[in-house]
């Protein structure tokens, strides 16, 4: 058990008994998870437990809520402390016990005990408990698209109608991501609506499950360079309705919000329509390897919808999409995507939309 393999690591703390599901004291109606009763050295100990099945910080934030009222019902002079089991505690979760003055343990190894004269802490990196489930949910095709939009600066309060009509999901889809990120903390509610609150948490904890499995990627060889190739690309972008149907993707795009890394090969997003007009402005040529122009279908189309003018006539995806394809194109693309992040994103999250 959890609690028990806790206390058997310190040789000083004894426990004494341990109950499941029992009253706080015997003068009060409370009730915790569990109950377990220690000395430390020569002092007796009441250890009031909360268990929880998930250990998101909205949750945790609940069970110290819980835990000090439980732990305002035992007599003032008797020793006592709380603590929170659940499988996997995060950073952000265990910082909120740690700042509440709240033990935590979790099943990957997490914990910090902080009474009497007993301190333990440990850390560990990964969750091995990560729940698949919500993991595809919140960052799944559909919700990546109500993401974009919660993400896109200047961040702004949405109604759950107006959110879905922008991202082009249902109402459902909508509540799903809202809770999620609530959960999470990574959103407030207001009178105005859902806001994202700490957008880079958000975006990061996205990036680590980003896997964008295009429809088809085409690699090709253009003999237009320098300015001819500029002025051939925008000429293909206005007649792809000016970035509906093809735009700048990763690198490509990134040299007109925030030049970093040189890359010789251009990037592109296009639908099948895209793919034509790129091919014959472009004067493509498909090859085996050697490429210099990569076109790539994406699965869902609003990369399209969230596309941005960086430039006269020079459509790219936007900020989100274009530091998602960049955290995973390499050591090059992660330190072009760190540069855009610092450059572009953290300064226009810090605006305020009107």
């Amino acid at each position: 058990m959890l609690l028990r393999g806790l206390l058997g690591r310190v040789p000083s703390l004894k426990l004494a008994s341990l109950k499941k599901d029992t009253p706080v004291s015997p003068h009060s109606p409370a009730r915790a998870d569990r109950v377990a009763q220690v000395t430390a050295g020569d002092r007796a100990w009441t250890l009031v437990v909360e268990e929880k099945r998930l250990g998101q910080p909205r949750e945790v934030r609940m069970a110290v809520l819980e835990l000090e009222r439980h732990l305002e019902h035992l007599p003032k002079e008797e020793a006592h402390y709380g603590l929170i089991l659940a499988p996997f505690l995060s950073e952000e979760s265990a910082k909120i016990c740690t700042e509440a003055g709240i033990g935590y343990a979790d099943l990957a190894g997490n914990a910090r005990l902080a009474f009497d004269q007993i301190f333990i802490e440990t850390r560990v990196a990964d969750n091995p408990f990560r729940e698949k489930r919500e993991k595809r949910s919140l960052f799944s095709p559909r919700a990546g698209q109500v993401l974009r939009v919660l993400l896109t600066p200047p961040l702004r309060a949405w109604k759950v109608t107006d959110l879905a009509e922008e991202a082009g999901v249902s109402l459902g889809q909508v509540s799903n991501v809202r809770k999620l990120l609530l959960d999470h903390e990574w959103a407030v509610v207001s009178g105005a609506g859902l806001r994202i609150s700490k957008p880079e948490e958000a975006a990061r904890a996205w990036q680590r499950s980003y896997d964008p499995h295009p429809l088809s990627r085409e690699a090709a060889y253009t003999l237009l360079h320098g300015e001819a190739l500029d002025t051939a690309m925008r000429a293909a972008l206005a007649e792809a309705s000016k970035g509906e149907h093809a735009v700048l993707a990763s690198y490509s795009a990134a040299r007109w919000f925030a030049p970093y890394a040189r890359q010789a090969t251009q990037f592109f997003y296009a639908d099948t329509l895209g793919a034509e007009i790129l091919k014959r402005h472009l004067r493509l040529q498909p090859v085996s390897r050697g490429e210099n122009v990569v076109v790539i279908e994406p699965r869902v189309d609003d990369v399209f919808a969230s596309r941005v003018e960086a430039a006269p006539g020079i459509w790219c995806s936007g900020l989100i999409q274009t530091w998602l394809d960049l955290t995973i194109s390499g050591e090059r693309g992660s330190e072009a995507a760190e540069h855009l992040l610092r450059e572009k994103l953290l300064p226009e999250w810090k605006e305020v939309a009107l």
